[in-house]
């Protein structure tokens, strides 16, 4: 391919979702083949601190970067990699090009530039959107008690692990509260994004960044703050995904980004919550009341339902930053 269409297949497989939008994935053209870097200094070191959701978020790009070469009637064999760091990148996976597309991944490819992340709230979702729907890495949960229970449970997670002054602090510097701020428009959690007023967003840096988080969290206020009861259970439905304990979490992010774009074919917007994984409490107490496998571990979940008002502008960096 020529650096024209190696530069399109990448404008596509960017607009794979990644955690607080840090999009830490790089793309190289290497002879034949289109390899997934990893960019370290995007990392989440207190959020993140294992890799997951930089693995997930970057098998998700690679993912990206199938349905990209689909989309064009090329086929892909992905090779995931365990090389080293080098330079502050990580190679994820190489994907070498073959002769024919499969035919469901160049129909899911146009999903890709329709898909977002939709904080609002939800409408009722399409009549049948959740119909004749199952994957072996996702459980699909679309009772309304079982919704309003697990709406409290991403409230009471998030609150503890807010509650870390580190984890608000880089949290913080993801957020883009400002419109005069430079990387409103390219990359981390801008205002419009979090669904979050001019007033809210004026104090939210004083609330998080200091010890008036902290006071309140003591008073039992923690899930009240940061909580997102009142839209989540909004949803028409919430798809938890687990995958194998000791499975590769770029095979997972791959999955996930393929399952949220069917969601997408299907009339749905998503919004995701890392929390309830991140908790080891919460994590139990959802994988034992929906039955995750044995052998399987939470590592994400999809709230999904009808986008409620005007979705945002997707905020992207541009391909000078991307390709290495």
């Amino acid at each position: 391919m020529d650096r024209m269409e190696f530069e399109e297949i990448v404008a596509q497989a960017m607009l794979a979702p990644s955690a607080h939008n840090t999009q830490p994935a790089r793309w190289r053209q290497v002879a034949a083949c289109i390899e997934v870097h990893a960019d370290l200094s995007r990392r989440l070191p207190v959020g993140d601190p294992n890799d997951r959701d930089l693995e997930v978020s970057c098998g998700a790009a690679v993912e990206g970067t199938v349905l990209a070469l689909a989309a064009r009637g090329v086929g892909a064999e992905v090779t995931v990699s365990d090389e080293p760091e080098e330079a502050g990148l990580r190679k994820i996976a190489c994907i070498a090009p073959k002769a024919t597309a499969d035919t469901e991944d160049a129909k899911l490819a146009v999903e890709a530039s329709k898909r977002l992340t939709h904080r609002g709230g939800f409408a009722p979702p399409p009549q049948g959107a959740f119909e004749n729907w199952s994957s072996a890495h996702m459980t699909l949960v679309e009772d309304a008690a079982q919704i309003e229970w697990l709406a409290k449970q991403i409230d009471i997670a998030s609150a503890r692990v807010v509650r870390s002054r580190a984890f608000r602090s880089e949290l913080l510097s993801w957020m883009r509260l400002r419109d005069v701020d430079p990387n409103y428009h390219i990359d981390g959690l801008n205002r419009e994004v979090l669904a979050m007023d001019t007033t809210t967003a004026r104090f939210a840096p004083f609330v998080l960044g200091g010890r008036l988080y902290d006071l309140l969290a003591v008073l039992g206020l923690g899930p009240h703050l940061s909580g997102e009861a009142a839209r989540s259970r909004e949803a028409g439905a919430i798809a938890l995904f687990h995958w194998p304990e000791n499975g590769s979490m770029i095979e997972a992010g791959r999955a996930f980004y393929r399952s949220w774009l069917q969601a997408t074919a299907r009339g749905l917007v998503g919004w995701p919550a890392a929390a309830p994984a991140d908790d080891p409490g919460t994590c139990a107490a959802v994988s034992d009341r929906f039955s995750v496998p044995t052998g399987r571990v939470l590592f994400n979940a999809l709230r999904l339902g009808a986008a409620n008002g005007a979705t945002p502008s997707r905020t992207r960096l541009s391909m000078r930053e991307v390709i290495v």
